[in-house]
């Protein structure tokens, strides 16, 4: 009877034992079954990856604006000097009038400046985004990569100072110039497409006055004269002048209107005994005062 009352409380306390074991079974598993919310060390892993990924992200759009803003900073440092260039330029040759040699090897080291420079430029805009470029900073890219004969690189620039630009006098620029970089490069067709955009200008921007539209309309027929000119068509560069003449004869007498008939009579004059045609990059940016009074370049 002893034996039996021995074996009877072995099993149950073996029973108990594994009851033990089963509760604590059941207790992992509903806690797995818990939401992940709920389970707090869960919870606290994962606030911390997020708060990891979070100020990661912060950092790396703070390094982001930083070396956007220092590209900016090098972009206009660059483009200050290669706008001083073709003062330099000038200058040489009037500081040396009697030496050809002094100029020539001065010029020289400035068109070599000019092409490293315009090459740098035109690394740091393409690493922009575009929103941050100026259509006046694109413009002067291209204006450097033409003074460079990267005549590829300038149309690249010019088509995004076309896309950029917020005012008509950045995009009339734009327009006139890679107009006169298709002549240039053989595309009279793609030339005359765009000058026509260019005296279309004033459809796309608010109504501006009769003087602002016609002396626009004046420099953009002159432009587009030199440009038929350097291609050899001159009786369609004679007509350009004729349709700059007509855009004159309804502008009021003015000290602007006189300048701009000037230049009517010196493009005339220039096309009609074979002269060198101006550098159609500064014409390209001509436009008028709001007081009436007009400058070639802005």
């Amino acid at each position: 009877m002893e034996q039996k009352n021995n074996a009877v409380n072995v099993l149950a306390e073996s029973v108990r034992l594994i009851k033990k074991e089963v509760d604590a079974l059941q207790i992992t598993v509903m806690s797995q079954r818990a939401p992940w919310y709920k389970n707090v060390p869960t919870a606290i892993s994962i606030l911390a990856l997020v708060f990891s990924f979070g100020t990661t992200y912060v950092s790396y759009k703070r390094t982001e604006a930083q070396d956007i803003q220092n590209t900016r900073v090098e972009l206009r440092g660059l483009l200050q000097r290669l706008s001083s260039l073709p003062r330099d330029t000038f200058e040489i040759t009037k500081k040396y009038p009697n030496d050809p040699s002094a100029i020539a090897t001065l010029g020289g080291y400035f068109n070599q400046e000019n092409t490293l420079l315009s090459r740098q430029a035109a690394e740091l805009a393409r690493k922009l985004p575009r929103s941050y470029v100026s259509a006046t900073e694109y413009f002067a890219v291209a204006s450097a990569l033409q003074g460079a004969y990267n005549n590829e690189g300038a149309k690249e620039f010019l088509r995004y100072a076309i896309e950029s630009a917020k005012d008509f006098n950045d995009k009339i620029a734009a327009l006139r110039a890679n107009a006169n970089l298709m002549f240039i490069m053989g595309q009279p067709a793609a030339g005359r497409d765009e000058y026509e955009k260019a005296l279309d200008i004033f459809s796309g921007f608010e109504q501006y006055n009769g003087y602002t539209i016609n002396s626009t309309h004046i420099w953009t027929e002159l432009n587009w004269a030199y440009s038929e000119a350097s291609f050899g068509s001159k009786d369609l560069a004679n007509q350009h002048v004729s349709s700059a003449e007509g855009y004159l004869s309804g502008l009021s007498p003015s000290p602007g209107t006189d300048q701009l008939r000037d230049q009517i009579d010196q493009a005339r004059m220039i096309l009609n005994s074979n002269r060198k045609p101006p550098n159609l990059l500064d014409y390209a940016t001509a436009s008028p005062l709001t007081d009436g009074v007009s400058k070639s370049s802005r």
